[in-house]
């Protein structure tokens, strides 16, 4: 999948890994009744989670009751390899978008009560939507930027990124120490709190701006249908 810049770049992405972090916001851990980490809590979602567009089609996924949206920053990543340390943030991201970590709740809960993994209640088809991007060049510094969400005109999130735990900075590092990180690879840099169901009919607009909510970068949308 080939990933497209909201505003024109030279440069071309395929797809590639979906690294997300967990808990990434104090309240948002809160509002689960989870601790706040020491350290980043990464998980991946695999390709055919992903789907990628100003207006989306999000298919409500079989047997769950509790269709969940997390409303994210991601990150589009030029790429660095393994052991990223100091760096110049445009060395590593080549733009900004929004997206939307779907998650199958109720899946979720009944497989960490197991000590089980996540997979199917985080990497069902759809379960990573993302917006066009923002080339990194075109758009303001990281500490200024923020996002909102809507369900059906109902403003449900908004964040800035001085609100977040761990930086890029601190991210980076963290998960190149495990994992190679190749151009194209996607970072979801965690929600904030607010999360809540989704049903079928349901209408979500995600708008990526500055810390000043009145100056919009993008837009996103999406809607959820009955699954295929």
């Amino acid at each position: 999948m080939r990933l497209i810049f909201e505003r024109p770049s030279q440069e071309e992405y395929e797809a590639g890994t979906v690294f997300c972090v967990g808990r990434n916001y104090v309240e948002h851990a809160e509002e689960l009744g989870n601790e706040v980490p020491q350290d980043p809590i990464i998980f991946t979602k695999p390709y055919n989670a992903i789907r990628h567009g100003s207006y989306n089609i999000i298919e409500y996924p079989p047997r769950t009751k509790e269709f969940h949206f997390e409303g994210e920053l991601v990150l589009l990543l030029r790429g660095g390899g393994r052991n990223i340390h100091a760096y110049s943030a445009a060395d590593v991201i080549a733009g900004y978008g929004v997206g939307l970590d779907l998650t199958m709740r109720d899946f979720q809960t009944e497989a960490k009560r197991k000590g089980l993994p996540w997979t199917v209640a985080k990497g069902f088809d759809g379960a990573a939507q993302i917006s066009h991007f923002i080339p990194f060049e075109s758009a303001p510094p990281f500490e200024e930027l923020g996002f909102s969400l809507w369900v059906n005109g109902e403003l449900r999130q908004r964040a800035s990124t001085n609100q977040m735990i761990f930086s890029p900075e601190m991210l980076m590092p963290f998960i190149s120490k495990f994992f190679s990180v190749r151009p194209g690879d996607l970072l979801f840099t965690g929600t904030p709190r607010g999360t809540g169901p989704l049903a079928v009919e349901d209408k979500i607009i995600m708008q990526l701006h500055t810390s000043n909510p009145d100056e919009i970068l993008l837009d996103f949308h999406a809607q959820v249908t009955e699954w295929g």
